[in-house]
């Protein structure tokens, strides 16, 4: 008896594809197992059950401590020791020529504004680490601020660990020159630089808000179309990619449309059940 065709690719499309328990097991001896998966559990302690030098690329974003429901650190000093020790996994876990991708923007505290992308980069060099580009996220919207200046860009520290041995795939990002007609100009198209703006000289891609076709529940959501070219940019066909904070899965979402691996990691398993539904729902190349 034949199958119902769409039956046949649902199922083809569910393989590998499903939450597990980070706490289910000791340690994750082989990469494999895990690949095409959302783990449910804390990010820190279940990097630790990773194998070395497996993952090609990680984009993630960590918590900003404004007092989000997944915010957990009760001091600047706890935040930072936290966020170091996962650092210094990624390190670990990362391929010789991965990337890290580190998203985080300006957060409010007693009183003042604290530049997470400065403290971050301390730490990230600290543990062997170099940058590549310091990207400005501009984009519009948001809350006004009465007491100072509003907030418009984000930061997106691009970080290797050999800064002579690593993926970036130019052409596969360009952007159309402003001027075409210029001999001199890639036919391919230019360069985007290090500050994206929607306009698509820079890198103004807009954040996810509530009207945006592709917003879920989560407060924190990465826009695909930003995704789409760090991933590109930094990783090749069947690499694996990872977010160790997920959240709402924009970035195993691009990677399974672009043909890549990923796995996911979020300690909140509401965020794991969307993430995995819209992955569920994504064509792969």
């Amino acid at each position: 008896m034949m199958m119902n065709k769409k039956l046949v690719k649902s199922k083809k499309q569910s393989i590998g594809k499903k939450i597990i328990k980070s706490n289910s097991t000791a340690k994750f001896s082989s990469i494999k197992p895990i690949t095409n998966t959302i783990i449910h559990g804390d990010t820190l302690q279940t990097l630790k059950k990773f194998p070395s030098n497996k993952i090609n690329l990680i984009i993630t974003s960590p918590s900003y401590m404004l007092g989000k429901e997944y915010d957990s650190e009760k001091s600047l000093e706890e935040y930072k020791k936290y966020h170091a020790d996962v650092i210094k996994e990624c390190h670990r876990v990362l391929t010789e020529d991965g990337a890290l991708y580190w998203n985080v923007a300006q957060t409010p505290w007693n009183g003042e504004i604290l530049p997470l992308g400065a403290i971050f980069y301390d730490i990230l060099k600290k543990e062997n680490f170099y940058l590549k580009n310091w990207i400005i996220w501009h984009f519009e919207g948001g809350l006004n601020a009465k007491k100072r200046l509003s907030g418009r860009y984000e930061n997106i520290l691009w970080m290797v660990k050999d800064k002579e041995n690593f993926v970036f795939n130019l052409d596969d990002i360009r952007i159309p020159a402003k001027w075409h007609m210029d001999k001199r100009c890639n036919p391919k198209g230019k360069n985007p630089t290090d500050f994206w703006t929607e306009v698509d000289y820079v890198w103004d891609i807009n954040r996810v808000v509530n009207v945006s076709k592709e917003k879920t529940p989560h407060p924190t959501q990465f826009p695909e179309k930003m995704i789409k070219r760090i991933i590109k940019s930094s990783s090749n066909k069947d690499d694996i990619v990872m977010d160790i904070f997920s959240g709402s899965g924009t970035v195993m979402k691009v990677a399974e449309v672009e043909g890549r691996r990923w796995i996911g990691i979020d300690k909140e398993l509401k965020y794991c059940k969307i993430a995995l539904k819209r992955v569920m729902s994504s064509p792969s190349k």
